[in-house]
Protein backbone atom coordinates (compact mmCIF):
# COMPACT_ATOMS: atom_id res chain seq x y z
CA UNK A 1 0.00 0.00 0.00
CA UNK A 2 2.89 2.35 0.67
CA UNK A 3 2.68 5.72 2.39
CA UNK A 4 -0.96 6.27 3.46
CA UNK A 5 -0.67 10.01 2.78
CA UNK A 6 0.67 9.59 -0.74
CA UNK A 7 -0.65 8.10 -3.98
CA UNK A 8 0.31 4.54 -3.01
CA UNK A 9 -3.15 3.41 -1.88
CA UNK A 10 -4.72 4.94 -4.99
CA UNK A 11 -2.40 3.26 -7.49
CA UNK A 12 -2.64 -0.02 -5.54
CA UNK A 13 -6.43 0.04 -5.87
CA UNK A 14 -6.43 1.09 -9.53
CA UNK A 15 -3.80 -1.49 -10.46
CA UNK A 16 -5.66 -4.27 -8.68
CA UNK A 17 -8.92 -3.28 -10.33
CA UNK A 18 -7.27 -3.16 -13.76
CA UNK A 19 -5.67 -6.59 -13.34
CA UNK A 20 -8.88 -8.12 -11.97
CA UNK A 21 -10.82 -6.89 -15.00
CA UNK A 22 -8.07 -8.06 -17.32
CA UNK A 23 -8.73 -11.64 -16.12
CA UNK A 24 -5.14 -12.70 -16.62
CA UNK A 25 -3.00 -15.09 -14.62
CA UNK A 26 -2.08 -12.41 -12.07
CA UNK A 27 -4.03 -12.39 -8.81
CA UNK A 28 -3.19 -9.09 -7.04
CA UNK A 29 -3.42 -8.72 -3.27
CA UNK A 30 -2.91 -5.45 -1.37
CA UNK A 31 -0.95 -5.56 1.90
CA UNK A 32 -2.12 -2.68 4.07
CA UNK A 33 -5.07 -1.18 5.90
CA UNK A 34 -8.50 -2.35 4.79
CA UNK A 35 -10.04 0.73 6.40
CA UNK A 36 -7.80 3.11 4.45
CA UNK A 37 -8.15 1.25 1.17
CA UNK A 38 -11.93 1.27 1.60
CA UNK A 39 -11.95 5.03 2.29
CA UNK A 40 -9.85 5.79 -0.79
CA UNK A 41 -11.77 3.35 -3.00
CA UNK A 42 -15.24 4.57 -2.05
CA UNK A 43 -14.74 8.27 -1.30
CA UNK A 44 -12.07 9.27 -3.83
CA UNK A 45 -11.88 6.73 -6.65
CA UNK A 46 -15.53 5.73 -6.27
CA UNK A 47 -14.86 2.26 -7.61
CA UNK A 48 -17.76 -0.15 -8.02
CA UNK A 49 -15.52 -3.20 -7.73
CA UNK A 50 -16.18 -4.96 -4.40
CA UNK A 51 -13.48 -5.16 -1.74
CA UNK A 52 -12.56 -8.43 -0.08
CA UNK A 53 -11.03 -8.42 3.41
CA UNK A 54 -8.46 -11.16 4.07
CA UNK A 55 -7.05 -11.80 7.52
CA UNK A 56 -3.28 -12.51 7.42
CA UNK A 57 -3.64 -15.80 9.28
CA UNK A 58 -6.09 -17.21 6.71
CA UNK A 59 -5.20 -19.16 3.59
CA UNK A 60 -4.95 -16.98 0.48
CA UNK A 61 -6.23 -19.80 -1.70
CA UNK A 62 -9.48 -20.14 0.24
CA UNK A 63 -9.97 -16.42 1.00
CA UNK A 64 -9.15 -14.87 -2.38
CA UNK A 65 -12.04 -13.68 -4.57
CA UNK A 66 -11.34 -13.36 -8.29
CA UNK A 67 -13.78 -10.58 -9.15
CA UNK A 68 -12.86 -8.33 -6.23
CA UNK A 69 -10.05 -6.15 -4.90
CA UNK A 70 -8.37 -8.31 -2.25
CA UNK A 71 -6.77 -6.68 0.81
CA UNK A 72 -4.78 -8.38 3.56
CA UNK A 73 -5.49 -6.17 6.57
CA UNK A 74 -2.38 -5.63 8.72
CA UNK A 75 -3.16 -2.24 10.29
CA UNK A 76 -2.72 -1.67 14.01
CA UNK A 77 -4.55 1.66 14.28
CA UNK A 78 -7.38 3.70 12.75
CA UNK A 79 -6.71 5.44 9.42
CA UNK A 80 -9.65 7.86 9.62
CA UNK A 81 -7.32 10.73 10.50
CA UNK A 82 -4.75 10.30 7.72
CA UNK A 83 -3.95 13.63 6.05
CA UNK A 84 -3.68 12.98 2.34
CA UNK A 85 -0.85 14.92 0.76
CA UNK A 86 1.07 15.18 4.02
CA UNK A 87 3.68 13.38 6.07
CA UNK A 88 1.99 11.02 8.57
CA UNK A 89 4.86 9.57 10.66
CA UNK A 90 2.52 7.89 13.15
CA UNK A 91 1.88 5.22 10.48
CA UNK A 92 5.54 4.39 9.81
CA UNK A 93 5.52 1.21 11.89
CA UNK A 94 2.41 0.00 10.08
CA UNK A 95 4.03 0.62 6.69
CA UNK A 96 7.11 -1.23 7.89
CA UNK A 97 4.95 -4.21 8.87
CA UNK A 98 3.29 -4.28 5.43
CA UNK A 99 6.69 -4.62 3.76
CA UNK A 100 7.91 -7.23 6.24
CA UNK A 101 4.76 -9.32 5.81
CA UNK A 102 5.11 -9.23 2.01
CA UNK A 103 8.68 -10.49 2.42
CA UNK A 104 7.51 -13.25 4.80
CA UNK A 105 4.80 -14.32 2.36
CA UNK A 106 7.35 -14.39 -0.48
CA UNK A 107 9.84 -16.46 1.48
CA UNK A 108 7.06 -18.90 2.39
CA UNK A 109 6.00 -19.06 -1.30
CA UNK A 110 2.50 -17.84 -0.47
CA UNK A 111 2.96 -15.21 -3.17
CA UNK A 112 5.38 -15.17 -6.12
CA UNK A 113 6.66 -11.68 -5.28
CA UNK A 114 5.47 -8.14 -4.64
CA UNK A 115 5.50 -4.55 -5.90
CA UNK A 116 5.90 -1.85 -3.26
CA UNK A 117 3.99 1.41 -3.51
CA UNK A 118 6.07 4.55 -2.76
CA UNK A 119 7.08 5.54 0.78
CA UNK A 120 8.61 8.74 2.14
CA UNK A 121 11.98 8.37 3.87
CA UNK A 122 11.42 11.31 6.22
CA UNK A 123 8.03 9.93 7.26
CA UNK A 124 9.48 6.50 7.96
CA UNK A 125 12.46 7.71 9.98
CA UNK A 126 10.42 10.30 11.92
CA UNK A 127 7.98 7.55 12.81
CA UNK A 128 10.66 5.30 14.28
CA UNK A 129 11.21 2.87 11.39
CA UNK A 130 14.62 1.21 11.23
CA UNK A 131 15.15 2.10 7.57
CA UNK A 132 13.91 5.02 5.51
CA UNK A 133 13.95 3.31 2.12
CA UNK A 134 12.78 0.01 0.66
CA UNK A 135 16.10 -1.21 -0.74
CA UNK A 136 18.07 -1.10 2.51
CA UNK A 137 15.16 -2.55 4.48
CA UNK A 138 14.69 -5.43 2.05
CA UNK A 139 18.41 -6.19 2.16
CA UNK A 140 18.17 -6.37 5.95
CA UNK A 141 15.03 -8.54 5.96
CA UNK A 142 16.46 -11.04 3.48
CA UNK A 143 19.97 -10.93 4.94
CA UNK A 144 21.28 -9.95 1.50
CA UNK A 145 24.49 -8.05 0.89
CA UNK A 146 24.82 -8.40 -2.86
CA UNK A 147 21.87 -6.58 -4.42
CA UNK A 148 21.57 -3.63 -6.78
CA UNK A 149 19.07 -0.98 -7.80
CA UNK A 150 17.98 -1.67 -11.36
CA UNK A 151 15.47 0.18 -13.54
CA UNK A 152 13.48 -1.71 -16.15
CA UNK A 153 11.29 -0.64 -19.04
CA UNK A 154 10.54 -1.97 -22.50
CA UNK A 155 12.66 0.86 -23.93
CA UNK A 156 15.68 0.84 -21.65
CA UNK A 157 17.18 -1.09 -18.71
CA UNK A 158 19.86 0.44 -16.51
CA UNK A 159 21.57 -0.45 -13.24
CA UNK A 160 23.25 1.92 -10.77
CA UNK A 161 26.82 1.37 -9.58
CA UNK A 162 26.28 3.94 -6.81
CA UNK A 163 22.89 4.95 -5.46
CA UNK A 164 21.94 7.73 -3.02
CA UNK A 165 25.26 9.35 -2.20
CA UNK A 166 26.64 12.87 -2.78
CA UNK A 167 28.13 13.39 -6.21
CA UNK A 168 31.40 14.42 -4.57
CA UNK A 169 31.81 10.88 -3.18
CA UNK A 170 31.00 8.91 -6.32
CA UNK A 171 34.54 8.71 -7.72
CA UNK A 172 35.82 7.20 -4.47
CA UNK A 173 33.12 4.55 -4.54
CA UNK A 174 33.85 3.34 -8.08
CA UNK A 175 36.23 0.39 -7.64
CA UNK A 176 37.01 -2.77 -9.59
CA UNK A 177 35.39 -4.91 -6.90
CA UNK A 178 32.19 -2.83 -6.91
CA UNK A 179 31.83 -2.85 -10.70
CA UNK A 180 32.56 -6.57 -10.88
CA UNK A 181 29.82 -7.25 -8.33
CA UNK A 182 27.32 -4.91 -10.04
CA UNK A 183 27.92 -6.41 -13.48
CA UNK A 184 27.78 -10.01 -12.20
CA UNK A 185 24.42 -9.41 -10.50
CA UNK A 186 23.09 -7.59 -13.58
CA UNK A 187 24.12 -10.29 -16.04
CA UNK A 188 22.64 -12.99 -13.83
CA UNK A 189 19.41 -10.99 -13.43
CA UNK A 190 18.91 -10.41 -17.12
CA UNK A 191 19.69 -14.05 -17.98
CA UNK A 192 17.57 -15.66 -15.27
CA UNK A 193 14.83 -13.14 -14.47
CA UNK A 194 14.33 -11.80 -18.00
CA UNK A 195 15.28 -14.99 -19.82
CA UNK A 196 17.79 -13.36 -22.21
CA UNK A 197 20.51 -15.89 -23.08
CA UNK A 198 23.20 -13.60 -24.51
CA UNK A 199 22.55 -10.08 -23.20
CA UNK A 200 24.42 -7.12 -24.61
CA UNK A 201 25.83 -4.96 -21.80
CA UNK A 202 27.04 -1.36 -22.08
CA UNK A 203 29.14 0.32 -19.41
CA UNK A 204 29.20 4.11 -19.16
CA UNK A 205 32.20 6.22 -18.25
CA UNK A 206 32.38 8.24 -15.06
CA UNK A 207 33.89 11.44 -16.45
CA UNK A 208 32.72 13.72 -19.28
CA UNK A 209 33.60 12.19 -22.66
CA UNK A 210 34.65 9.03 -20.75
CA UNK A 211 37.75 10.83 -19.52
CA UNK A 212 39.11 11.81 -22.96
CA UNK A 213 41.81 9.15 -22.78
CA UNK A 214 42.86 10.24 -19.30
CA UNK A 215 42.97 13.99 -19.90
CA UNK A 216 39.97 14.75 -17.67
CA UNK A 217 39.91 11.70 -15.46
CA UNK A 218 41.57 8.29 -15.38
CA UNK A 219 38.89 6.08 -13.78
CA UNK A 220 37.93 4.80 -17.23
CA UNK A 221 41.47 3.60 -17.98
CA UNK A 222 42.46 2.30 -14.55
CA UNK A 223 39.17 0.88 -13.21
CA UNK A 224 36.29 0.58 -15.69
CA UNK A 225 38.06 -0.72 -18.80
CA UNK A 226 40.01 -3.48 -16.97
CA UNK A 227 36.74 -4.78 -15.49
CA UNK A 228 35.10 -4.78 -18.92
CA UNK A 229 38.03 -6.76 -20.38
CA UNK A 230 37.73 -9.37 -17.61
CA UNK A 231 34.10 -9.99 -18.58
CA UNK A 232 34.97 -10.04 -22.27
CA UNK A 233 37.50 -12.80 -21.51
CA UNK A 234 34.55 -14.76 -20.06
CA UNK A 235 32.78 -14.34 -23.44
CA UNK A 236 30.22 -11.87 -22.14
CA UNK A 237 28.94 -9.36 -24.69
CA UNK A 238 30.00 -6.22 -22.88
CA UNK A 239 31.35 -2.92 -24.25
CA UNK A 240 32.49 0.47 -23.00
CA UNK A 241 33.21 2.71 -21.31
CA UNK A 242 30.95 4.99 -23.34
CA UNK A 243 30.60 8.77 -22.98
CA UNK A 244 27.18 9.10 -21.35
CA UNK A 245 26.04 12.24 -23.19
CA UNK A 246 26.28 10.87 -26.73
CA UNK A 247 25.38 7.32 -25.71
CA UNK A 248 21.80 8.23 -24.83
CA UNK A 249 21.26 10.01 -28.13
CA UNK A 250 20.84 6.71 -29.97
CA UNK A 251 23.34 4.00 -29.05
CA UNK A 252 21.45 2.84 -25.95
CA UNK A 253 19.03 1.03 -28.27
CA UNK A 254 21.79 -1.43 -29.22
CA UNK A 255 22.08 -2.86 -25.69
CA UNK A 256 19.95 -4.91 -23.32
CA UNK A 257 21.33 -3.34 -20.14
CA UNK A 258 23.35 -0.23 -19.29
CA UNK A 259 25.66 0.00 -16.27
CA UNK A 260 25.59 3.61 -15.02
CA UNK A 261 28.10 5.08 -12.60
CA UNK A 262 25.79 7.32 -10.56
CA UNK A 263 22.16 8.13 -9.89
CA UNK A 264 21.37 11.01 -12.25
CA UNK A 265 23.47 9.60 -15.08
CA UNK A 266 20.99 6.73 -15.19
CA UNK A 267 17.74 8.22 -13.99
CA UNK A 268 17.52 11.38 -16.10
CA UNK A 269 17.45 9.50 -19.44
CA UNK A 270 15.47 6.61 -17.95
CA UNK A 271 12.66 8.77 -16.58
CA UNK A 272 12.61 10.86 -19.75
CA UNK A 273 12.06 7.71 -21.81
CA UNK A 274 9.88 5.63 -19.47
CA UNK A 275 8.55 7.58 -16.49
CA UNK A 276 4.97 6.25 -16.57
CA UNK A 277 5.99 2.72 -17.61
CA UNK A 278 9.24 2.27 -15.71
CA UNK A 279 9.91 -0.20 -12.90
CA UNK A 280 12.42 -0.11 -10.06
CA UNK A 281 13.79 -3.60 -9.33
CA UNK A 282 15.91 -4.78 -6.42
CA UNK A 283 18.05 -7.27 -8.33
CA UNK A 284 20.06 -9.91 -6.53
CA UNK A 285 17.47 -10.82 -3.88
CA UNK A 286 16.13 -14.36 -3.51
CA UNK A 287 12.65 -12.90 -3.45
CA UNK A 288 11.10 -10.78 -6.21
CA UNK A 289 10.51 -7.10 -5.47
CA UNK A 290 9.65 -4.26 -7.83
CA UNK A 291 8.16 -0.77 -7.48
CA UNK A 292 7.04 2.22 -9.56
CA UNK A 293 9.76 4.74 -10.42
CA UNK A 294 7.84 7.72 -8.99
CA UNK A 295 7.51 8.83 -5.38
CA UNK A 296 4.65 9.49 -2.98
CA UNK A 297 3.47 12.51 -5.02
CA UNK A 298 1.93 14.33 -2.05
CA UNK A 299 0.90 17.18 -4.37
CA UNK A 300 -1.71 15.04 -6.12
CA UNK A 301 -2.64 12.61 -3.32
CA UNK A 302 -6.40 12.38 -2.83
CA UNK A 303 -7.21 13.96 -6.21
CA UNK A 304 -7.80 10.71 -8.15
CA UNK A 305 -5.32 11.80 -10.84
CA UNK A 306 -2.35 9.50 -10.16
CA UNK A 307 -1.13 7.53 -13.17
CA UNK A 308 -1.00 3.85 -12.20
CA UNK A 309 0.82 2.67 -15.32
CA UNK A 310 4.16 2.22 -13.56
CA UNK A 311 2.48 0.19 -10.80
CA UNK A 312 0.81 -2.13 -13.31
CA UNK A 313 4.14 -2.61 -15.08
CA UNK A 314 5.75 -3.37 -11.71
CA UNK A 315 3.20 -6.05 -10.87
CA UNK A 316 3.34 -7.60 -14.33
CA UNK A 317 7.14 -7.72 -14.14
CA UNK A 318 6.91 -9.65 -10.85
CA UNK A 319 4.81 -12.25 -12.66
CA UNK A 320 7.20 -12.39 -15.62
CA UNK A 321 10.26 -12.82 -13.38
CA UNK A 322 8.51 -15.54 -11.39
CA UNK A 323 7.74 -17.50 -14.55
CA UNK A 324 11.30 -17.10 -15.84
CA UNK A 325 12.78 -18.29 -12.52
CA UNK A 326 10.58 -21.36 -12.63
CA UNK A 327 11.75 -22.11 -16.17
CA UNK A 328 15.36 -21.68 -15.08
CA UNK A 329 14.87 -24.19 -12.25
CA UNK A 330 13.52 -26.71 -14.73
CA UNK A 331 16.67 -26.61 -16.89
Amino acid sequence: MGDPGGVGPEIAIKSSEYLVKKHGQIKPVIFGSFEHIENIAKKIIKTKTPLNLIRPELSLESSYKKEEINIIDLSLKSYNHVKLGYNNPEYAKDVESYIKTAVDFSVAAKICGFATAPINKDMMLQGGAKFGGHTEFLGHLTDSKDFVMLFYSKKIITVLATIHIPLSKVHNMITKDLLTKIINISINWIKVDLGKKNPRIAVLGLNPHAGENGRIGNEEKTIILPVIKEFQEKNEKIEGPFPADSFFAKKYKDFDLIVSMYHDQALIPFKFLAFNKGVNVTAGLKIIRTSPVHGTAYDIAGKNTADFGSMVESIELVHRISENRNKWKEK
